[in-house]
């Protein structure tokens, strides 16, 4: 009786081994690759087998974010069935590339958990892209219309990022056809998919330029099938942290007899007018003026010496031209740009009314 109740156990258990819950997934990771947004969703399937000897249900699919959604049968697939799994992703508002990721639960003792993988890139709508990169440049969308070095020591090296985005259909390779020989340019990555980002890195050596104060240029720039400006600026400034206090002591100071010159009513046929400021230095060593200019229409500045010794003086002359003053109000600045450590850039005001 023993031994027949053996066998039957034995026979129980050779029956359960063999009833196995199996899936195999015909594949976990699906690429879009490369489409607009303007198209809207877009959807893969994912199929399993079941391979097993018993049905199998899916419990449950679980998105890594909203704007994926998957969709899983509610049935149980029977052995030698197959079955999908559809997952969808929306890229409203979403440029650029992505990589979503669902879980899928199962009754498969052999994959009870599973995670599949979408990815691709959105070519962003024009809606989309401007307000991140409103400024067109073709095919490629940059952020900002102009690279910003700030304020830069003389001499130092400024590195600043400028990003943009590669709105169309094609690959781009950028390249500088045209630059000052004080700023290099590097682009990463290299060549830039569609709907993908690009950081253009700007190197700004500033001692390699002889410009103080505001520094304006620009590069040319080519996405290969058309050629651009990106303008740049900086203000170039003197280097005195390693003056020690008796250097400082013993340096130069720059003093203005006046802050304003007042041109008073300037009749707009009138021809050009002029006014003086000095400059003197009240320092101990020569005082050299760096630069001393005005970026306003219709104002033009001079100075008598760029090398003024101490307790001596030059002449700051400030010629208006009300020809070419837009308004009836004349207000430019003027700067005054010395190797004064204390105050290295003075600023003059120009006003006046035009009649």
């Amino acid at each position: 009786m023993k031994k027949i109740l053996s066998l039957a156990c034995a026979a129980c258990v050779s029956f359960a081994a063999s009833a196995e819950s199996e899936i195999t997934w015909l594949g976990v990771d699906h690429n879009f690759g490369a489409f607009d947004e303007d198209h809207g969703a877009v959807s893969c399937d994912f199929r399993f087998v079941n391979t097993g000897d018993t049905p199998v249900t899916v419990i449950a699919a679980r998105a890594s974010c909203g704007c994926t959604r998957p969709l899983y049968p509610s049935e149980a697939v029977a052995p030698g069935d197959t079955a999908s799994i559809t997952v969808a992703y929306n890229p409203e508002g979403r440029p650029g590339r992505f990589r979503k990721t669902v879980s899928v639960e199962t009754t498969a003792s052999n994959a009870p958990k599973t995670r599949l993988t979408i990815r691709g890139v959105v070519i962003g709508a024009q809606t989309s892209v401007a307000g991140r990169y409103p400024v067109d440049k073709g095919a490629l969308k940059f952020r900002d219309g102009a690279v910003m070095f700030g304020r830069v020591d003389r001499p130092h090296l400024k590195t600043v990022y400028s990003e943009a985005y590669n709105r169309s259909a094609d690959s781009i390779t950028p390249r500088v056809m045209a630059k000052p020989r004080y700023v290099d340019v590097s682009f990463e990555p290299k060549t830039v998919g569609p709907g993908e980002q690009l950081t253009m890195i700007c190197f700004l050596r500033t001692g390699e330029t002889e410009e103080w104060g505001l520094l304006e240029d620009s590069l040319r720039v080519s996405d290969g099938s058309r050629e651009f400006t990106v303008p740049f600026t900086a203000i170039i400034q003197e280097d005195f942290s390693s003056l020690s206090d008796d250097d400082r002591a013993d340096a130069p100071a720059a003093s203005l007899s006046a802050g304003a010159v007042d041109f008073g009513r300037i009749d707009r046929s009138g021809g050009r007018v002029s006014r003086e400021v000095t400059l003197t230095n009240d320092g101990r060593s020569p005082l050299e003026v760096r630069r001393v200019y005005t970026v306003d229409r219709g104002v033009g500045v001079t100075i008598g010496r760029t090398t003024v010794k101490p307790g001596k003086s030059a002449v700051i002359t400030v010629t208006a031209d009300p020809s070419a003053i837009s308004g009836d109000i004349l207000n430019a600045r003027i700067s005054v740009i010395t190797n004064d450590p204390a105050d290295p850039v003075r600023t003059i005001r120009a006003v006046g009314e035009i009649f």
